[in-house]
């Protein structure tokens, strides 16, 4: 009998779940992003299991606590829970960039450490994020069907295939249309 793998969906947290305000650490700052909610039924629905994979860098800067993360963490989950969506777990960096920890994307120990704990294979799971070193991470753990979210700042990306896409709505409609799911 084959054992049965996991199908992740990777999602960052600031800029993918939460608009990006830089170092968001309170409860009141936390402004979800259009579409989220519907991304995640419909990945739900095609059988994937959500994970959230995030740098947080202000804990190690001392800009916020640890405590203040996990505040707004656990204000997230309440709030999709709330939207009928079961996120199966959450993993963070909270090391600066110099720290030069394997955990922090861009490297891939977030997203290796959440395959290995969940039994999933690369192949079989997708990472959305909204700056290219999400995607470097997810690339480097061997996940092959990544989406980029483009904004002012970023309006093109010199990563190779990866789906760059403008709205979160649009990436259904490309998950919709690839021959076979991840």
């Amino acid at each position: 009998m084959k054992p049965e793998f996991r199908r992740l969906l990777f999602l960052d947290r600031d800029g993918i779940i939460n608009l990006d305000k830089h170092f968001v650490f309170r409860i009141q700052d936390i402004e979800f992003v259009e579409e989220i909610f519907h991304l995640c039924k419909y990945f739900s629905a095609k059988n994937f299991e959500i994970v959230i994979v995030t740098n947080q860098s202000g804990i190690a800067r001392g800009l916020f606590s640890e405590q203040d993360f996990q505040s707004v963490m656990v204000y997230i989950l309440e709030k999709f829970q709330s939207e009928g969506i079961q996120i199966l777990s959450y993993a963070y960096c909270p090391h600066r960039p110099t720290d030069l920890c394997k955990c922090r994307k861009p490297l891939p120990g977030l997203f290796e450490q959440a395959m290995e704990k969940f039994n999933a294979l690369p192949e079989n799971c997708i990472s959305i994020g909204d700056r290219e070193r999400d995607i470097v991470a997810a690339v480097s753990a061997g996940i092959h069907q990544n989406y980029l979210l483009l904004d002012k700042e970023l309006s093109t990306s010199n990563l190779s295939g990866v789906f760059l896409v403008n709205s979160l709505g649009e990436i259904i409609k490309i998950h919709e249309s690839l021959p076979s799911e991840a």
